[in-house]
């Protein structure tokens, strides 16, 4: 399996950066992608530097109803793809995106194919899914901006197994002691302390940025 960020503050060479977060996991044939910034078009440009058709991609999550993770969509819809969004999600833009594709409500956990499972709405203010991915080393967690906290999505996941690694925004995230014994850690997008993770875990740390391949 192998993730590769696609939209983040931050970009390697070749890449163009925004405000927002989109990343793709690939398994075999199939291409999933996690939120999609808020630039359709810098979305798409890294997409294919990545040499990924964007009509290739069956399947997207989104995390939550921030535009910064669900901007880019419109440069992706088609008949066909599945969708997978917070059931909190505007029942006016559930209406819209259901007209355009193939949308699946995501309240509870669950498996939503292959080794993905989503961990169900969190949070209260703002609800929001992270994804989780199973792979040899444990459960590797990819997280929008982890609004309802770290310890509560990987209490969830948790259940499932040991948490290896953890990938996504974590916006001003202090509660360090949850990010102990993980294997990777790569803070995206909106992560206020990225130096303070780096310093505290810097075997475990890797920066995120936008062309960041990882092999899982």
């Amino acid at each position: 399996m192998r993730l590769t960020i696609v939209y983040d503050s931050e970009a390697l060479p070749g890449f163009g950066r925004g405000w927002g977060f989109s990343c793709l996991i690939e398994r075999g044939e199939e291409r999933l992608l996690f939120d999609a910034g808020w630039d359709g078009a810098l979305l798409c440009s890294n997409l294919r530097e990545l040499g990924i058709r964007p009509e290739g991609i069956g399947r997207v999550v989104l995390s939550h109803a921030h535009w910064d993770h669900l901007g880019g969509l419109t440069h992706l819809l088609r008949r066909g793809m599945h969708l997978y969004v917070p059931s909190s999600l505007s029942g006016h833009l559930k209406k819209e995106l259901s007209s355009r594709s193939r949308l699946h409500e995501v309240r509870k956990a669950g498996r939503i194919g292959g080794g993905l499972w989503t961990t169900g709405e969190l949070g209260g203010e703002v609800r929001e899914q992270a994804l989780a991915l199973k792979t040899g080393r444990g459960w590797v967690v990819v997280v929008g901006c982890a609004h309802p906290g770290l310890r509560r999505i990987f209490s969830v996941v948790s259940r499932w197994g040991r948490i290896a690694g953890v990938v996504g925004g974590m916006h001003d995230f202090e509660d360090y002691g949850v990010l102990r014994g993980l294997d990777l850690i790569v803070p995206c997008h909106c992560t206020a302390h990225r130096r303070r993770i780096a310093e505290l875990f810097p075997e475990a740390y890797e920066e995120g940025r936008a062309g960041l391949e990882i092999i899982l």
